[in-house]
């Protein structure tokens, strides 16, 4: 019985270890395709639908390593090589939460913009005031994450979900 029990103990262990190593290799792929994107003319659409993706992807890994061992967890990232990226268990929650703040921001802004080049009457002001409001508590949220974050892996993030050409780029 208590070798059934161990068995059955090891065999979920490793379904947690491969999962998630899955999960970590997706993130690889995506902080790859979004470094690539540095070596392209720049577009919003391509990095707004790599962060989605990202975001999603971190969003799952969460889910998985929640029940992980900090130990299992470290020796799966430094397996697919993400330690610099991902030295605690927390960070995918980081990220995520910093990825939805950027996509909100930029959603608010594209429709701000379109708000401006329509026809401008008295409700597409008070929508345009209301959208301002949106994007610059998102900006406002991202900014207090990633002034928590620290001066080294804020620069690492903005780094790695290619942020630098954008205006989230500020000293503390």
């Amino acid at each position: 019985m208590i070798c059934l029990l161990f068995n059955f103990a090891i065999t979920i262990t490793r379904n947690m270890t491969s999962t998630t190593q899955r999960h970590l290799v997706n993130v690889d792929m995506l902080l790859s395709d979004i470094d690539a994107l540095k070596q392209q003319p720049y577009s919003r659409l391509a990095h707004s639908r790599l962060l989605t993706a990202l975001k999603n992807e971190l969003a799952a890994l969460s889910r998985v390593i929640e029940h992980e061992t900090v130990y299992s967890f470290h020796q799966a990232v430094v397996t697919i090589g993400l330690e610099s990226t991902l030295p605690a268990k927390r960070m995918a929650d980081i990220y995520a939460r910093l990825i939805n703040y950027v996509l909100e921001y930029w959603e608010a802004q594209e429709k701000v913009d379109s708000i401006i080049d329509s026809c401008f009457d008295t409700n597409a002001e008070k929508r345009l005031q209301l959208l301002q409001v949106k994007a610059i508590r998102a900006k406002t949220q991202f900014k207090t994450v990633a002034k928590a974050m620290g001066d080294h892996d804020y620069t690492h993030c903005i780094a790695v979900l290619g942020l630098s050409q954008e205006n989230w780029v500020w000293q503390n």
